[in-house]
C-alpha cells in the first residue's frame, strides 16, 4: 500500500469542504487535511487550509499494535468511518505516547 492515497472523510457542510486523507511514505504515516471554509479565509486570508500530521517509523508502528494490524490504512478508515474525528484521533495518540509533526501550510 506504499504511495497509496486513501481518503478518511470528505464532508461538505454549508459550503464549506473538509478532507482528510492518508498514505505512507515509505514505512511511516502521513495524514494530509485539507479544509475550504470561510472559517480559514477569516483565519488565514484564503478559502484552503492544509495541513498534515507526519508520522516517524517508530510511532506508525506503535498505532499499528494499538488497531492490531499492518494495514494501517484500512484500520484508519475504519476508525474515521468517513467523520470528521481529528480530536479523537489526536486523544487516542496522546494516551498512547503516540507523537508526531503538524505540519500547516
Amino acid at each position: 500500500m506504499v504511495g497509496e492515497k486513501v481518503t478518511l472523510y470528505r464532508i461538505e457542510n454549508n459550503g464549506d469542504l473538509f478532507i482528510l486523507r492518508a498514505y505512507l511514505n515509505g514505512s511511516a504515516l502521513r495524514l494530509e487535511g485539507q479544509d475550504f471554509s470561510e472559517l480559514a479565509k477569516k483565519w488565514y486570508g484564503d478559502e484552503e487550509y492544509e495541513y498534515y500530521f507526519s508520522f516517524d517509523i517508530k510511532n506508525t508502528e506503535k498505532l499499528k499494535k494499538i488497531f492490531n494490524t499492518d494495514d494501517i490504512l484500512k484500520a484508519l478508515i475504519i476508525f474515521f468511518n468517513n467523520e470528521m474525528v481529528n480530536d479523537k484521533f489526536e486523544q487516542l495518540c496522546k494516551d498512547n505516547n503516540i507523537t508526531y509533526e503538524v505540519i500547516v501550510i
